[in-house]
């Protein structure tokens, strides 16, 4: 098995990007507004910031955390990079790479799943897939390579 180092990222990451962007321009239309109405009107309504906050928090989370978001692993171990955090994991500390079902009420979605050496589990949360029933393929080659690569390393 080739031992170098390889990353995989999440199909929606440019998606995620893109929607961040489009928060992040809103909120900045929507704040110069509101500077020109305060400097208009000499009175600083701050409740008119909460849209601005709505929009802009997840605006900037999402624009400058979806180009990291993924997996990359080698003969050391994997780092997953997430929304708000990564984690990195030795392969000494993880005993199993796993296809997790999270059930839902309309469609279900497959989650790489780490089986860790302390009994813990952690699931990859922003590469699942998203289904009606079916295994999603993406995911399943994923957890493949990564099993492979535990194994490989072990």
């Amino acid at each position: 098995m080739d031992m170098r180092q390889r990353k995989r990222r999440t199909a929606w990451s440019i998606t995620y990007f893109l929607l961040g962007g489009a928060c992040l321009l809103v909120t900045v239309v929507m704040a110069t507004g509101l500077v020109t109405m305060w400097a208009r009107a000499g009175v600083a309504h701050l409740e008119y910031l909460i849209p601005v906050l709505i929009l802009g928090v997840p605006g900037v989370v999402l624009t400058f955390r979806a180009p990291v978001f993924g997996v990359s692993y080698g003969p050391a171990g994997m780092k997953y990079s997430g929304l708000l955090g990564a984690r990195s994991y030795a392969w000494v500390d993880i005993r199993e790479v796993r296809v997790a079902v999270l059930e839902g009420t309309v469609y279900s979605s497959d989650v790489p799943e780490l089986v860790l050496a302390s009994g813990g589990t952690d699931q990859l949360h922003m590469l699942a897939g998203h289904g009606s029933g079916r295994t999603n393929k993406r995911v399943k080659r994923l957890v493949a390579e990564l099993e492979a690569a535990r194994a490989a390393a072990s």
